[in-house]
């Protein structure tokens, strides 16, 4: 790999840390080139002897390579950091997913694929019925079944060495993701695997989705046991192509929320557009709940008020009638690039609000009810994964606080659905990633700890923060001796027999 990130912080030639936040965000998402294997000095407090594991995320460590910078930043190169925790020590690891298209790209030095929001340079020319994609493998890291997987919901999951983070390889799941027709196989290897699988506490089976472009669009329902089998592939016909990031797990059904955006898919075969450039909202359409049982009955469809949905907090069955989702809904989503290196570019963007909001599906009636829940601006939230399928009382998230316009959000909320009490911590200018919440063993919902990723803005450079979930003060913070670009998903695994 090539010389190491010139903003590291110590370097001579690094630029003064800026206080007008477009400035952080862009100066955050610079790339990083090295991988280090260190021990992590802690800088304040100490690490709690209860905690020790290790904490897996994923994100995109570069978004440009050579002069070419990536549309979107759902297109730049995933990246795993591993964090393990333990004795009072955290030992930290980063390493790049070796995909095809990384690879390609960094030995040939430039960007050789098309994206999610990223063109190849050269015009209509260099994109002309280019159908093939990078998997960027960014979005999300999985642990089940004793295998660690980095997720992107384009493609299939590349397959980790937990210890190491080196790229085994492609992971179809066991045949699952491989395409039964052959023209299907000619346009990709495999089928789509969701970046937001769910793991049902109870019985340990992962459930996964993805959806299957073309004429007549379906959705891929995958499920694998406990061990990691594969037990079944089920496909559902789509009323529309659509894009779905997340989806509702309860203990009888998958729920999936469609939200009113038209995909315009010549425009993206021809290369005219990239995928996120197809996208538009269709005022003249709702969200439709598709509501698949998990016993295989037939799929329900109703239609719900527009919105837009990222990402889900939790789902139940209340009864045998209703299904209630925590989600957080947007009023509206609109596609184009981001130029996330870009401070004009970030300026210009509208991003919307993502409320906290309780949806209440009605099956025998076929209505849906809802109910702004907490009136805070949240994204990338989490949950205790021991809550899955039931209600959930307790949720950490990002926070956008009034007046804050940018993309990132500078500040980690501890939100209780119940009493709708909300507690922030507020950052800003440093950004906080997702706080993700490790309950306490045998603890009540709400006790044990969060952890996250703070870029901080003056040193260019990121800490693993230790905060006590009850009340997000400090436990313990580690230094890192280099900045790990804004991310997005991660994970805990309990225990030393990972790794």
């Amino acid at each position: 790999m090539r010389s190491p990130d010139p903003w590291i912080h110590g370097r001579a030639d690094a630029p003064a840390a800026p206080s007008d936040p477009f400035e952080v965000i862009a100066r955050a998402y610079a790339p990083v080139q090295g991988e280090l294997d260190v021990e992590l000095p802690i800088v304040e407090g100490a690490i709690p002897s209860e905690l020790a594991g290790t904490y897996f995320r994923n994100g995109p460590g570069r978004v440009a390579i050579g002069g070419d910078r990536y549309g979107h930043p759902f297109d730049g190169d995933g990246m795993v950091v591993r964090f393990e925790i333990g004795e009072g020590r955290v030992r930290y690891r980063n390493r790049y997913v070796r995909t095809r298209g990384f690879v390609d790209e960094e030995r040939a030095g430039r960007m050789l694929y098309r994206g999610f929001g990223s063109q190849r340079p050269g015009g209509l020319l260099a994109n002309l019925g280019r159908m093939r994609f990078k998997n960027a493998a960014n979005t999300s890291v999985l642990w089940h079944g004793g295998v660690l997987r980095a997720l992107w919901e384009g493609g299939a999951p590349h397959r980790l060495d937990p210890r190491t983070l080196e790229t085994i390889g492609v992971d179809d799941l066991g045949g699952l993701l491989r395409p039964e027709r052959a023209i299907e196989r000619a346009l990709a290897p495999e089928h789509p695997f969701t970046a937001h699988p769910a793991i049902d506490p109870r019985t340990g089976e992962l459930w996964g989705f993805g959806v299957i472009g073309g004429p007549k669009p379906r959705l891929a329902i995958y499920r694998l046991d406990a061990e990691g089998a594969p037990i079944e592939r089920r496909l559902v016909a789509l009323p529309r192509l659509a894009f779905v990031h997340d989806f509702v797990l309860t203990e009888r059904y998958l729920v999936f929320l469609l939200a009113p955006i038209a995909f315009d898919l010549a425009r993206a075969i021809v290369g005219l557009a990239s995928p996120v450039q197809a996208l538009r909202r269709d005022p003249s359409l709702g969200t439709t709940v598709l509501v698949v049982p998990r016993d295989g009955g037939a799929p329900r469809t109703i239609e719900a008020r527009a919105g837009f949905v990222f990402h889900h907090v939790a789902g139940w069955d209340e009864g045998t009638r209703e299904i209630v989702i925590d989600t957080l809904r947007m009023d509206g989503f609109e596609g184009g690039t981001i130029d996330v290196l870009d401070p004009a570019a970030l300026r210009r963007l509208q991003v919307p609000r993502a409320v906290p909001t309780r949806m209440v599906i009605d099956l025998a009636t076929r209505r849906v009810r809802e109910e702004v829940r907490i009136d805070v601006d949240v994204e990338l939230p989490t949950i205790d994964p021991r809550r899955r399928t039931r209600p959930a009382r307790v949720a950490f998230a990002v926070a956008r606080p009034q007046g804050w316009n940018a993309i990132s959000h500078p500040a980690i909320a501890r939100l209780d659905l119940a009493s709708r009490e909300v507690r922030t911590r507020d950052l800003a200018p440093d950004l906080p990633g997702e706080p993700l919440y490790v309950p306490r063993p045998f603890a009540p919902e709400g006790e044990g700890h969060v952890l996250t990723i703070v870029y901080r803005a003056a040193e260019h450079r990121s800490e693993l923060w230790v905060l006590d979930a009850s009340d997000l003060s400090m436990v313990a913070r580690a230094t890192l001796p280099h900045h790990v670009p804004l991310g997005f998903h991660g994970t805990f695994v309990s225990g030393r027999g990972h790794g």
